[in-house]
């Protein structure tokens, strides 16, 4: 538990900025689903899907989403040329 309330502390004792580290979780996400889990969730879903099953690969007793419901979702950011 200390590493993860300390991140970087060796590196930060060694350049000479004290022994505590990064106390504060640099991740937005995070924060966001700490403060506001339904936003969080709604970002996600956005991204990925909102239902509980999927048609190409269907889990039984779960309940069948609608394959007319289901759009392909696509990010809002193209990965960049590293060629």
């Amino acid at each position: 538990i200390f590493k993860l309330l300390h991140r970087g502390y060796t590196g930060v004792y060694k350049s000479g900025d004290g022994d505590k580290g990064v106390a504060t979780c640099p991740f937005s996400f995070y924060k966001l689903w700490v403060e506001n889990p339904l936003e969080a969730q709604a970002k996600i879903e956005s991204i990925t899907r909102d239902t509980i099953n999927v048609p190409c690969c269907p889990v039984p007793g779960l309940p069948q989403a609608n394959k007319n419901a289901l759009e392909t979702k696509t990010l809002e950011h193209a990965l960049p040329d590293l060629t």
